[in-house]
Parts: C-alpha cells; sequence; structure tokens
C-alpha cells in the first residue's frame, strides 16, 4: 500500500488513521447489527450454534465495512500531511545555506537600490 516515494511520517500516518477507522468501522457495525437484529453480532463466523445466514450475513457486512473505512481514512490521511507540510513551508521563508553564505560574503547580488 505504501506508494513509492512516500516518507515514513506519512506511512505512520496512514497507518494509524487506518488502524483508527477499522475500530470505528467494527464499533459501528456493530452497533447497527443490535439495532436491526435485536441479537448481538455473532463473535465468531466458525461457530456452528450461529445461523449460517446470520455468519455470512456479518461477515460480508463487516468486511465491507472495515475495508471501505480504511480506504477512505488511508487515502484522506496521505493527503493531509502533504497538504499541511506544504502549508507550512509556504508559512516559513525557507532556510537556504548558499544564500546566506553570500549574503554574509557580499557576493549574493545585492538587488537594493543604490545611491549613484
Amino acid at each position: 500500500m505504501a506508494e513509492k516515494g512516500e516518507g515514513p511520517s506519512v506511512r505512520a500516518l496512514k497507518e494509524a488513521a487506518g488502524l483508527i477507522a477499522v475500530l470505528a468501522a467494527q464499533k459501528v457495525a456493530r452497533i447497527g447489527w443490535r439495532r436491526i437484529t435485536g441479537k448481538e453480532p455473532p463473535a465468531s463466523a466458525d461457530d456452528q450454534q450461529i445461523p449460517l445466514v446470520h455468519a455470512v450475513a456479518w461477515t460480508l457486512l463487516l468486511g465491507a465495512a472495515v475495508a471501505t473505512a480504511r480506504m477512505i481514512a488511508m487515502r484522506y490521511a496521505s493527503n493531509l500531511l502533504p497538504r499541511r507540510q506544504q502549508q507550512a513551508l509556504a508559512a516559513s521563508p525557507a532556510k537556504n545555506p548558499e544564500r546566506e553564505s553570500c549574503e554574509q560574503t557580499g557576493a549574493g547580488g545585492d538587488r537594493s537600490p543604490r545611491a549613484a
């Protein structure tokens, strides 16, 4: 899932956002299942006491909810960090060591108007 040229901070943010989205999706799916069926969601799809229809429905619902939430969160997170970094760079002047050394020696091509 890591894109080429992605830094570790972007990857970490995407994974953290994905994890939070998965936890939230599981919680929402459990609450939704309880409200719709009036029963607790299956603890395990392998449990033989749960009807096959309920096990399949729960697996499909939970799988779709988790995959969708993770995808949306990771896409949003990958766009969020670079945008914030760009805003931070635009807000503060970039330090250029070559320019600073030229300005200190007077070889920087000073463009200020001079008296003739």
